[in-house]
């Protein structure tokens, strides 16, 4: 091969190479949930959980479910068990509007850990949770989370 096309080939591959960490290292731009809806307000507050805003994640909730523990309590239980959260792909499914009350099912998707850059999805697998919400003062909020036992009765 002639130097002319070495330095197409190495071209390409350097242009393949600089798409594929592009890719890896862009931030990706999710919408900014409907707050309106009560899907809006699942995906606010498990979103607020991955990203370790948990006192947005205690403004989400329902005075039912606030009266059940205390702020510090709650924060401490979902900092327990928020890294599962972390590499969690978040959606809702199955949206249910019964007057002032709602059910919403949260997805999360757990990506498998195998494959070629850890990106092996046949092995992912998805855990639903179902989240019960009431309209307060014209607002949705979370009555039961998708992890119930955040609300530890008070004694």
């Amino acid at each position: 091969m002639t130097r002319f096309t070495w330095a197409i080939v190495g071209g390409v591959v350097g242009l393949v190479a600089l798409a594929l960490v592009l890719a890896f290292l862009s931030p990706t731009r999710e919408p900014t949930p409907d707050l309106s809806t009560p899907d809006g307000v699942t995906l606010a507050y498990a979103l607020a959980v991955q990203r370790s805003d948990l006192d947005r994640a205690w403004e989400l909730l329902a005075e039912s479910a606030k009266g059940q523990t205390t702020k510090d309590r709650f924060i401490a239980r979902v900092e327990g068990f928020r890294s599962g959260y972390q590499r969690t792909r978040l959606s809702v499914e199955d949206v249910r509007v019964e007057g002032d009350t709602a059910r919403v099912d949260l997805v999360r998707t757990y990506p498998s850990s195998g494959g070629l850059l850890g990106l092996g999805g046949a092995n992912s697998y998805s855990n639903r949770d179902t989240v019960r919400l009431s309209r307060e003062n014209g607002q949705w909020r979370i009555t039961t989370p998708p992890d119930p036992f955040v609300l530890e009765r008070l004694p």
